[in-house]
């Protein structure tokens, strides 16, 4: 297997493995689930409870600050705009850097999988369901699948970033000291 082959493949078959598991865990979602109905998985800390989100991640209105805003055109050309980042940045990390890699290819299917909902249901908007927290008063801002691919890529992506930078520091030290 050539190089250029083997370079795609993490981002390949982790976009594809992904966005089918985002698309098929919200269409089981969509059609078992009651909108506002809670469904308890374990006890109040993981349950599912559909809504439809038709605001960005966690529920945040771009329109708060822009009221102007056509909300869906903004979300497509966000999306269409990271993805293309994402394959240019992709191609010039080192296939040594697997954290790197990885943080970046978590990230196409949620930013796909979320895209897909609202091409296709743009009236609708996103597919959230699954509930986490400690208690009924104390959770997380409900989510699904693709939210989830994005914000461990975008943690992945942030600790690289830290650890770089710390061993950067750490050469200038040791550089300075000598």
């Amino acid at each position: 297997m050539n190089d250029s082959v083997r370079r795609w493949m993490l981002p390949v078959l982790t976009t594809t493995a992904g966005l089918c598991l985002d698309i098929g865990t919200k269409m089981a979602a969509a059609a078992n689930l009651t909108p506002g109905r809670q469904v308890p998985v374990v006890g109040d800390y993981v349950s599912f409870l559909l809504v439809f989100n038709r605001n960005a991640i966690f529920g945040l209105d771009p329109r708060r600050l822009a009221p102007w805003l056509p909300l869906n055109a903004v979300f497509y050309v966000f999306s269409v705009i990271a993805m293309v980042i994402l394959i240019v940045y992709f191609s010039r990390i080192p296939v040594g850097d697997r954290l790197m890699r990885w943080g970046l290819a978590l990230i196409m299917p949620g930013a796909l999988g979320n895209f897909w909902d609202r091409a296709l249901y743009p009236k609708r908007g996103v597919v959230d369901f699954i509930r986490l927290g400690i208690s009924p008063e104390i959770y997380w801002p409900i989510f699904n699948c693709a939210d989830a691919y994005v914000t461990v890529g975008v943690a992945l992506i942030l600790f690289c970033v830290y650890r770089d930078e710390r061993a950067r520091k750490k050469g200038q030290d040791g550089a300075a000291a000598d």
